[in-house]
């Protein structure tokens, strides 16, 4: 599970430099981070080493076996000013690819584990605006034929440098993915997807997509299938992307996370639910076969109240969350959904992890609603564990053990010979 615990770090946006030692509490491999393109390159071709900084940073990543998601970007009108001829000129595909070949010997250098992601959200910053289109990628959007160029460009320029460093897309728009897998100038070899997977107020959470599966602005696509399953909607887009590239896509998730003072399903999204929600996008993430899920974010900083710290430091109960995962099932291997397959989305969720001999059952209710769950015999469950990592101690209903599961999952150890049975059964 470690293997794909990542973050969005927020220290070029002003949070504290001294809480990167916080991250092998969460027991993190990737975090995103990054520098402004025209911090890098001031003048055209006069490329720039890392500020010291960043490079603190980097030192940082590698000696906590940290890997690093670079997102090459912003529009640099600094080095490549717009002009009447050129008005494209500051989000050019060749100069960025040269840019991403220059990160990539930094990070090389740096002996950091990375992967170089192209621009982010290219529909919301920048490309849209200057090129033309429409959101959701629908043609005529020159903005995804311009979108396509820079990915083959910072491909190009990046892999003659480093053939095996994967490069990865950007977009939180589920449909422009398929729009980018089927572009004829997608370069050859294309297999990075990076997708911001976030839910919206019709979602209760993070098992349920976004799209509707007759989505309007989806269409001819269909993203999702009638339950709107999470697993499904990543299920449909690998397999259109293998339809039109012939390669097994990674697909890295850069962003998801949870607003809070946003509603989902009519309830609104506490400290309490961001920390419910945490763990079981996780398991999700890795249920559905995706390389890394970073949430958003670690830190407030400019964006709102998305991070696992608050701006006066303070840890919430998503950080704990996150490092109760990590310390129960961080070295665990997802080996299979104990649940009903039908119920994807609804109801009692279950997942059977193990680490050698060890087991344990991840169990959660994704209408977030509590329920008794009664431990089974035959389990020989040896410990009980709440999102905090904390021990919940099972009550007592004659010969039944019993828990309430409810939206944060229980993390229910299995003893010696305990059998991973499902539905449970008590013995009575």
């Amino acid at each position: 599970m470690r293997a794909g615990f990542g973050l969005v770090v927020k220290f070029g946006q002003g949070q504290p430099a001294s809480q990167i030692d916080l991250l092998p509490q969460l027991g993190v491999s990737w975090v995103r981070d990054a520098v402004n393109w025209s911090e890098m390159e001031p003048r055209a071709g006069d490329y720039q080493p890392f500020p010291p900084t960043f490079q603190a940073r980097l030192k940082r990543y590698r000696e906590f076996g940290i890997g690093v998601i670079f997102m090459l970007g912003y529009a640099n009108a600094k080095a490549y000013p717009a002009t009447p001829t050129s008005p494209r000129a500051p989000i050019a595909p060749d100069a960025l690819g040269r840019y991403g070949a220059h990160v990539t010997r930094l990070l090389q250098r740096a002996g950091v584990p990375f992967v170089i992601q192209v621009w982010n959200e290219p529909h919301n910053y920048q490309i849209l605006k200057m090129v033309g289109g429409v959101w959701n990628g629908k043609p005529p959007s020159p903005w995804v034929d311009h979108y396509i160029e820079m990915v083959r460009a910072v491909s190009t320029e990046v892999h003659a440098v480093s053939p095996s460093t994967t490069v990865i897309t950007s977009e939180d728009v589920l449909v422009n993915h398929y729009w980018f897998a089927q572009h004829p100038r997608l370069p050859k070899g294309f297999k990075g997807i990076g997708l911001h997977a976030y839910t919206n107020d019709s979602s209760p959470g993070p098992e349920v997509a976004a799209p509707y599966a007759d989505s309007d602005w989806a269409r001819p696509f269909q993203l999702v299938d009638k339950d709107r399953a999470f697993e499904a909607a990543i299920g449909r887009l690998k397999r259109h992307t293998r339809r039109y590239t012939g390669i097994e896509p990674e697909v890295w998730i850069t962003e998801w996370g949870f607003k809070l003072g946003s509603r989902h399903a009519g309830e609104e999204v506490t400290e309490d639910r961001v920390a419910a929600f945490l763990p079981r996008a996780y398991v999700l993430a890795e249920a559905a076969g995706v390389q890394a899920l970073c949430w958003f974010s670690m830190h407030d900083a400019v964006d709102g109240p998305y991070g696992l710290i608050d701006r006066t430091g303070r840890k919430r109960p998503a950080f704990k969350a996150y490092a109760a995962m990590n310390r129960l099932i961080g070295g665990h291997t997802l080996s299979r959904r104990l649940s009903e397959e039908g119920h994807r989305t609804r109801g009692l969720q279950a997942y059977l992890l193990t680490q050698g001999p060890r087991k344990l059952i991840m169990a959660w209710q994704a209408d977030n609603r509590a329920q008794s769950l009664t431990l089974d015999d035959d389990w020989a469950v040896s410990g009980v564990f709440g999102v905090d990592g904390e021990p919940v101690e099972p009550a007592s209903s004659g010969k039944r053990r019993q828990v309430t599961v409810g939206a944060a999952p229980l993390y229910i150890e299995l003893g010696e010979g305990g059998q991973p049975t499902w539905p449970p059964r008590t013995g009575e």
